[in-house]
């Protein structure tokens, strides 16, 4: 644990709460001042607990004591006190009242600003100002959101960014231009974690080299020596000495540290830089658009200066600016591709076009270099969890369809489905038992008969209007690890009826419940976790129950009949939409509200086609591949079918299946439509 007095900042905060005033000293205490106390006293744990159960106790209470409680525990690293400090801060974010709670949570906007963005930022304070109630709940869904293990109590990526906000305020220290009370470093280092590169140093002018690289790469050569004597000009080593000496005056050794991010922009193999240094201007640390940021803009116009010789130069748009560009990212090369890249990409352009190139060229490098920056960080994740990097990811998906009971009443058939095998194996060959081999895994029906210890189960989360939880669903589910990955999908299955567009959660965890046995990285999550994956996602609209109305369920496809099938449908579901080739292709549909007739029977017409999807994903309606109208007449104003419709001799491809019923006696219609790949 760290000292009593473990940040500056906090102990100044705590002073100013208790002296402010004699007329606040002659109030009661609230419970939030008594807990500043107890922490100023050097009582951390009696100050928890004053404001935990202050928490409990009330309903409407002071959102600082929430913020508070989150910041020293993350700052202390009280672990056992997460899911507390979880709880408190989204409190602290719903039911605040009163002038202190507001100002709490404006200041929370603006500690939030690193990670939400310019956009998000501005419509919370616009909302904060309007005093909208929407501000609360889209705050809290941020971070519900953000939760990597919604079927706990903890959120570990809120817990990971308070843990960055008290290292950055140790760590980023050089000047207190943020939030945070630390410099500029900070704002990156909250968004993404400790970088995976830094380079530090201070750019330079080696005196021995930049006057004969100044008569080599950059002195016109338009005139010969003894034109240069008779119009009185300088020579070329001349020249290189005027110049030389404009770009000692307009050099001013600046500091720089560079952080390079490697796996934050996507698929992509381009790192992601970060450029902290001296201003020129204020002699400030803080982070700069581009290497150019350290030349002085002056550098940049020599039409301004008074010298002849420089303005001399100037026609062929010769700056000092330029110099020190073409200098700073020589130094750099050595340190990432983009600097190497810079530097040649200004070389291409005089090597092309001469001297003509020269003219403007050191303003246009510039503005070239913050465009790359800007696009590589536009690319980029707004944040980034360290942590989570380092938990094996369980791919995890959700697939909904939307039916109707006998009594009309909307349902909802909700299938998670997870793909452990990767997540196992990267444990299995950490912790592997010396008595059982991968093949007898994969050659065994169940994995749980033969590795008791593995467990996997999947979470189903509802939320209200404000993201409270309002049902949480758990269940023990099969590990399959076939090596047929089409069968080696783990599911579980849900049924709930359907009333209206909920968020929802779904997640996945990995359990190894050998105490023998070790996590590959130390993290906040339990230690017996050794896999994860999670998804956030909204139900879709009800089917509506007008019993007037032809209603048409949402189509479920599959492939091989069987009748002891474990899920609602009597053979394999694909949910994924992957039919194997030369499977036959198994449609299940349901139509509601027919029309019954006077013989005391039901008649619908069913059309189904099926139309090959080119690469470019347009349908060609002129190649169908199958099409078929078939009778329907039911005693029932509902029908529920299973069709096998015979597809083995589908080529492998991706196809469009168009399935449209019609009602014969009330004459109306409805059609849906879903695609479906055949592979090999």
């Amino acid at each position: 644990m760290k000292p009593a007095n473990f940040h500056l900042h906090i102990i100044l905060f705590v002073l100013g709460s208790l002296l402010c005033s004699e007329l606040l000293e002659a109030q009661p205490r609230t419970p939030y001042q008594k807990g500043l106390e107890l922490l100023y006293q050097g009582h951390i744990e009696q100050a928890l607990d004053k404001w935990e159960n202050y928490y409990d106790e009330f309903q409407r209470i002071d959102s600082r004591a929430g913020f508070h409680y989150i910041e020293v525990v993350t700052d202390q690293s009280i672990s056992g006190r997460y899911e507390s400090a979880t709880n408190m801060y989204y409190k602290a974010l719903s039911n605040g009242v009163g002038v202190n709670s507001r100002i709490a949570i404006r200041q929370e906007i603006e500690r939030l600003k690193p990670i939400i963005g310019d956009g998000i930022s501005r419509q919370w304070l616009e909302w904060w100002e309007n005093e909208n109630g929407k501000l609360h709940s889209d705050m809290t869904g941020f971070w519900v959101q953000l939760d990597p293990t919604p079927a706990t109590e903890v959120n570990e990526r809120l817990i990971e960014h308070w843990q960055r906000i008290a290292s950055a305020r140790e760590q980023f220290t050089r000047n207190s231009s943020t939030i945070y009370g630390t410099d500029d470093r900070a704002l990156i280092y909250i968004r993404y974690g400790s970088p995976d590169r830094i380079s530090r140093g201070i750019l330079t002018l080696q005196d021995l080299n930049v006057k004969p690289w100044l008569q080599m790469q950059i002195i016109p050569r338009e005139q010969d020596d003894e034109e240069r004597i008779f119009n009185r000009e300088p020579s070329v080593a001349g020249q290189a000495e005027i110049l030389e000496n404009a770009v000692y005056d307009f050099h001013r050794y600046p500091e720089y540290e560079i952080w390079f991010y490697d796996n934050v922009i996507g698929r992509t193999y381009s790192s992601l830089p970060f450029i902290f240094g001296t201003n020129v201007n204020t002699q400030q640390f803080q982070l700069q658009s581009s290497v150019d940021d350290f030349i002085p803009l002056r550098a940049f116009n020599p039409e301004k200066y008074r010298d002849e010789n420089l303005v001399e130069f100037a026609r062929y748009g010769i700056t000092p600016a330029l110099i020190l560009q073409m200098l700073y990212y020589e130094q750099l090369t050595t340190i990432d591709p983009f600097f190497e890249n810079r530097l040649n990409s200004m070389k291409d352009a005089l090597l092309e076009q001469g001297m003509k190139a020269l003219q403007g060229l050191d303003l246009a490098m510039k503005a070239e270099s913050i465009e790359i920056i800007n696009s590589r960080s536009n690319q980029a994740s707004r944040q980034v969890s360290t942590y989570q990097r380092q938990i094996p990811v369980v791919p995890v998906g959700i697939y909904q369809y939307r039916f109707l009971g006998e009594d009309r009443n909307p349902y909802l058939i909700t299938f998670v489905e997870s793909n452990p095998k990767e997540a196992f194996l990267i444990d299995f060959n950490k912790n592997r038992p010396s008595n059982i081999t991968l093949e007898d895994i994969e050659d065994a029906e169940r994995t749980e008969d033969l590795l008791p210890n593995y467990e996997l189960s999947h979470s189903l989360q509802f939320y209200d209007q404000e993201w409270n939880v309002t049902q949480r669903f758990s269940e023990t589910t099969c590990i399959r690890l076939l090596r047929n990955t089409m069968r080696g999908v783990s599911y579980t299955v849900y049924e709930f009826p359907h009333t209206e567009r909920t968020n929802q959660s779904a997640s996945v965890q990995l359990i190894n419940t050998d105490e023998r046995s070790s996590p590959i990285y130390s993290t906040p999550y339990p230690q017996n976790l050794r896999g994860l994956g999670s998804i956030h996602f909204r139900q879709p609209e009800p089917l509506k129950s007008n019993p007037d109305s032809l209603q048409f369920a949402d189509l479920v496809l599959g492939y091989e009949v069987h009748e002891n099938a474990d899920s609602p449908f009597n053979f394999t579901v694909a949910n994924n939409q992957v039919i194997p080739w030369r499977e036959s292709l198994v449609l299940h549909f349901e139509v509601y509200n027919l029309e019954m007739q006077a013989n005391g029977f039901s008649q619908f017409e069913l059309t189904y086609r099926i139309l090959p999807v080119d690469e470019l994903g347009e349908v060609d309606t002129e190649l169908t591949e199958f099409v078929l109208t078939l009778n329907f007449t039911s005693e029932e104003e509902r029908l529920i079918e299973d069709l096998e419709i015979e597809t083995a001799d589908l080529r492998p491809g991706v196809y469009e299946l168009r399935v449209q019923v019609r009602d014969v006696n009330s004459h109306q219609g409805k059609s849906r439509s879903t695609r479906f790949e055949v592979v090999n």
